[in-house]
This record gives C-alpha cells, structure tokens and sequence, in this order.
C-alpha cells in the first residue's frame, strides 16, 4: 500500500492577502533515497507548498478556507465509505463514523509523523493546519534563520522551457510577489507548472532551524521556590500511605508514621487528587482518607 508520510511543517504568513502557504515536509513510503554502495537510503521528502485544501488555481489561501475544506474532506470521506460498504459487505462488518475519525490516515493513505496509517486520526491530521496556522511565521522571520523560500520548475524529461524564470532565494514578502507574477506570467504562455520549495536545499538543516525558531518562542518555565512548613497531607488509611496509582492497581507505604506515601502541601491539594481517583473508578479509591501529618517538609512551588 503506498501512502504520504508527514513529517514536518511551516505555515508562511503573507500580510498583503492575510493567506497562508501550506509548506509540508513530506513524501511517499516506497522511494527511498541512494544510500552508500548504491544501497536505498532513508525514505525521500521535500519541502513543498502543499495545495490541496486551496481553491483552485491559489498557491496560497484564506486560513478559513483551508478549514472549511478540511471540514469537508471529512464529511465526504465518511459519506463515500459508508456508501461503499453497504453496497459491498454484510452490516456486520460495517464501522462507524466515529471509526473513520479516530483512523482517519488509513481511510486517506496518510501518515502524521511516525507510525501506521491506522494511528493517524482525524484530529491529529486537523490539528496539523489548525496549529501550523496558529503558529504561521513570515518571510522576513524565516530569512532571519537563514530559511527562504524558492520558486522552481522541475520535469522529468529534464527538459528546459523558453522563458523560465531563474529560481531564486526569496527572503522578503515584497520579493516573494515579484517573482510569483513573472512564474504566473510563465505559467499562462507555456502550460507549465511550477512549485514552491525551503532552501538550504538539505531538509534536516532546514527541519532544525525552523525547530529553534518554535524553542525561541515558548515560555522559559517558571522558576520554583522551595516553602518550608511544620505539616503537609498524605492520603491513608489505617496504618498505610498512598504512594501512588499504577495500570495494575496501587503502591503504598507502611509507614505512615514516618511521612511515608506522597506528600502535599495543602489539605486541598489531597482533597482534589482523592476525588479524581474516586471520579475515575480506580481500585479501592473510597478507602484513602486526607490526613495531616505534623512533621517538618518542605515543598517547591
């Protein structure tokens, strides 16, 4: 079964139109790149501007369109299976919308990431443009990382039209119209297409700029401060302490008396964490009770 495979992406901001370039670093699961001694090599990918949710004829669009089609996508996915298996199989054997969705990359020959087709869900494949819309960056910023964007032709044939534009290195918006209308220009008078790519032409050099890029704007974590009380509360009953819950039931302390099982800083804290096992039905939740334990601790908050 050939399918796509994700591997990265980086949505590219134009303030002109208020669109978006979907650049998705992908490619397929049967080619594979040369290796040493003629050997294959790891799968192949490349950096393009993906189209597919575009309206036609757009290299680039509206966020909200691009969701709306996504949208889309699903309902007519599911709409076209379900028509398929109740002309070809028993009921049975028929699934569920709720199916679909939660396998979404086997019904459309998709991977996100790492895995099968079958682990890729309909909300981690949304989440992929919801978030790198979210997280759109401009020409300008990537420049700033030694990223561009770059216009090119490519044929199999290797063959070289009359008339087509040099491929050069954007690094501003205004550059990036520029040479879009003489590619269009291009493309009206010779049928040709043409496609958009990241250079430095190495896509793992380009994949670990575009990382530092996101590193940069997250939030240092906040600094901890260490509180120093007479008491703190542990959840026991009888002479044991809970220490913690498992897949297979629970871990506890014989030595209650001693400040044994987790400790907290506050009698709201076990309080809340008790309710949470209780709500969640986990094995013999209703027997731990919050008591204080009159014993020096300290805690970083």
């Amino acid at each position: 079964m050939s399918y796509e495979i994700i591997y990265g992406k980086q949505f590219v901001k134009l303030r002109r139109t208020g669109e978006v370039l979907t650049m998705l670093l992908a490619g397929s699961n049967n080619c594979y790149e040369i290796g040493r001694g003629g050997r294959s090599g790891r799968r192949v990918r490349s950096w393009e501007a993906n189209r597919y949710y575009n309206r036609k004829g757009k290299i680039s669009e509206k966020p909200e369109v691009i969701l709306k089609k996504l949208n889309a996508e699903l309902t007519r996915l599911t709409r076209e299976h379900l028509k398929y298996q109740k002309a070809n199989y028993p009921k049975e054997e028929w699934v569920k919308p709720a199916h679909i969705r939660e396998h979404f990359g086997y019904y459309s020959s998709i991977v996100v990431g790492s895995g099968r087709c079958y682990g890729t869900s309909w909300n981690r494949w949304r989440s992929l443009f919801a978030n790198g819309i979210k997280n759109a960056v401009t020409i300008e910023e990537l420049d700033k990382l030694g990223v561009s964007l770059n216009i090119y032709y490519y044929s199999y044939n290797d063959d070289s039209p009359n008339g087509k534009p040099a491929s050069v290195d954007i690094r501003t918006e205004q550059e990036y119209f520029i040479e879009l209308k003489k590619w269009r220009e291009w493309q009206a008078s010779s049928g040709k297409m043409f496609y958009i790519t990241f250079h430095p032409s190495s896509t793992d050099a380009v994949l670990h700029r575009l990382r530092m890029l996101r590193d940069s704007k997250r939030k240092p974590p906040r600094e901890k401060t260490r509180v120093e009380q007479d008491h703190f509360f542990l959840l026991a009953s009888g002479s044991y302490a809970l220490i913690k819950y498992t897949a297979r039931g629970y871990r506890y302390s014989f030595h209650k008396e001693n400040g044994g099982g987790k400790r907290y800083r506050t009698e709201q804290e076990a309080e809340k964490y008790r309710q949470l096992l209780v709500t969640k039905g986990r094995p013999q939740a209703d027997i731990w009770k919050v008591e204080r334990v009159e014993q020096a601790c300290s805690f970083m908050v």
